[in-house]
C-alpha cells in the first residue's frame, strides 16, 4: 500500500475526526446512490416503454413492408423467394390492404382491412399475442393459454376452413373499433366495400356479412380503433383482385436494423417499395429518445449536488487535518503526495456512493419487473398493467462511469487547497 493511500485510508476512517465531517461524508455516499438509483431505474422504466411499444408496433404491423404503388403484386412467390434468401430475413408473408366501412349495432364506421394468410402471419407480426376473446379484457392470459386461444382465432379465419365447413367467414377487429361499433364475439358485421356490383337500380357497393371470432387489442389506440383482419383469400374476392396482393410482408432478426434492411431488399426489384416499422413511427420514438437524454442530464444533478458535498467534505477535513498536513510537509512530503491523499478519500467516497447506488437500483428494477407493484390500470400503454422495466448494460455503464467521474473531478479544488498549504501556518502557534 502506498504512502498517500495508507495516510488517506486513515484519515477517512479515523475514529477520531470531527462528527461533522463524518455525517457530511456519508451524506455525500447517499446522495451519490440515490443520484444513481434514480438514473438507473428511470432509464431502465423508459427503455421498458419503448421495448413494449416497439413491440406493439411490429405485432400489428411487419418490420418490412414491399409493396408496389400499381395494382399490386401479382406473382408476389417470386418476390418471396428472393427475398428468404437474404440471411437476415426470417419469414415472408403476403398481405392486402382496403379501405372498409363496418356496420355494427351502431353507425359505421371506416376501418383499414388487412388481408393475411392466418397460417403464415403469426411468422410476420406479434398479432398472435394480441388476441382476444372479449372487448373488455381483466388482464393478459398466460402463455399457454393465448397461444392456444390465438391458434383457436387464426384457425377460424381461414377462408378455405368456412367454405369448406359452409360456416360464415370471419373478421378480427381492434378492441376500440368494437366497442365504437358495439360488437361482440359472435356478433355479425357487414362489410362495404368500394367494389360496385351492377344491380336493376344500377351500381351499388358490394356488402359482405362476416361473423367477429376475435378482438385485437395492441394497445395503441391508433391500430385498435381502425384495424380489421381477415383473410387475405377473402379480401381478394371481395375487392375483386384476382392473385394480386398489396405486398409482402417481412420479419428479419433484428428489428432494430429494419431501416438498413428495407433499403436492401428494396435492391432485390427496383418495381416494388418499401417501408419499415422505424421510418413509419420515427417520430415517436425520436421524441422518446430526446425525453430519455433529458431526464439523463436532469437526474445527473443529483449526482452533481452529492458530489458538491463532496467538496465540503474535504474542505472541512484539509481544515481539520492541517497540523497533521504541515507535519508531513515538513518531513518531507511533496504537494503532489498530500494532494493525492485527499484525491484519494474523495475516489473512495464517490466509488462506494456509485456501487452502492447501483447495487440497490438494479434490486430496485428487479422487485418493479417481478412484482406488480405499482397497477397501471388497463389501456393507458401497450404491453400490460405492471411498470416496464428493461436493463440495458451501456446504460447501466454510462451511469456508473458518468458518477464516478464526477466525484473524481470534484476532488481537485479541495487537494489542491491542501497541497498549496504554506506548513508554517498551522504551526505558528504549537
Amino acid at each position: 500500500m502506498s504512502f498517500e493511500l495508507f495516510v488517506g485510508k486513515r484519515y477517512l476512517l479515523s475514529p477520531r475526526s470531527d462528527r461533522s465531517v463524518s455525517m457530511i461524508t456519508w451524506i455525500s455516499i447517499g446522495g451519490v446512490a440515490l443520484g444513481v438509483i434514480a438514473l438507473i431505474v428511470s432509464t431502465s422504466v423508459m427503455n421498458g416503454f419503448r421495448s413494449n411499444l416497439r413491440d406493439a408496433v411490429t405485432g400489428s404491423l411487419p418490420h418490412i413492408t414491399l409493396f408496389s404503388w400499381d395494382e399490386g403484386i401479382e406473382a408476389y412467390n417470386v418476390l418471396k423467394n428472393k427475398v428468404l434468401e437474404h440471411p437476415e430475413v426470417v419469414a415472408a408473408a403476403p398481405y392486402v390492404y382496403k379501405q372498409a366501412l363496418l356496420t355494427g349495432k351502431k353507425k359505421p364506421k371506416g376501418a383499414l382491412l388487412r388481408g393475411i394468410d392466418p397460417l403464415k402471419e403469426p411468422s410476420v407480426t406479434r398479432i398472435s399475442s394480441y388476441l382476444r376473446e372479449s372487448i373488455y379484457a381483466l388482464g393478459p392470459l398466460d402463455e399457454n393459454e393465448q397461444r392456444r386461444l390465438s391458434a383457436s382465432i387464426l384457425e377460424r379465419l381461414s377462408h378455405l376452413k368456412a367454405k369448406a365447413e359452409k360456416i360464415p367467414d370471419g373478421i378480427i377487429i381492434g378492441a376500440s373499433l368494437a366497442q365504437q361499433l358495439d360488437v361482440g364475439i359472435g356478433d355479425d358485421v357487414k362489410l362495404i366495400s368500394s367494389e360496385q356490383r351492377m344491380t336493376p337500380i344500377g351500381d351499388v357497393p358490394r356488402v359482405k356479412k362476416l361473423e367477429v371470432i376475435g378482438i385485437f387489442e395492441s394497445g395503441i389506440s391508433g391500430y385498435d380503433e381502425v384495424l380489421a383482419f381477415a383473410d387475405y383469400r377473402l379480401v381478394q374476392k371481395i375487392y375483386r383482385m384476382g392473385k394480386r396482393v398489396s405486398g409482402l410482408g417481412v420479419s428479419i432478426r433484428d428489428p432494430e436494423a429494419a431501416s438498413q434492411m428495407a433499403a436492401e431488399l428494396q435492391q432485390l426489384d427496383s418495381r416494388f417499395m418499401s417501408s419499415n416499422w422505424a421510418d413509419e413511427n420515427k417520430s415517436l420514438f425520436q421524441v422518446m429518445k430526446l425525453e430519455k437524454i433529458g431526464l439523463f442530464l436532469i437526474l445527473t444533478l443529483i449526482i452533481v449536488v452529492a458530489a458538491f458535498n463532496i467538496i465540503s467534505s474535504l474542505i472541512m477535513l484539509v481544515a481539520e487535518k492541517s497540523r497533521e498536513i504541515a507535519i508531513l510537509k515538513s518531513l518531507g512530503a511533496t504537494d503532489g503526495s498530500v494532494r493525492r491523499i485527499f484525491v484519494y478519500q474523495g475516489v473512495v467516497i464517490g466509488l462506494a456512493g456509485t456501487l452502492f447506488g447501483v447495487f440497490l437500483g438494479l434490486g430496485l428494477c428487479w422487485i418493479l419487473g417481478t412484482f406488480n407493484i405499482i397497477d397501471i390500470p388497463p389501456g393507458v400503454y401497450p404491453g400490460g398493467n405492471r411498470i416496464p422495466v428493461l436493463i440495458d448494460w451501456y446504460d447501466v455503464g454510462l451511469t456508473t462511469l458518468c458518477s464516478f467521474l464526477i466525484c473524481v473531478l470534484v476532488t481537485l479544488y479541495p487537494s489542491s487547497k491542501a497541497a498549496r498549504m504554506n506548513p508554517v501556518d498551522p504551526l505558528r502557534y504549537e
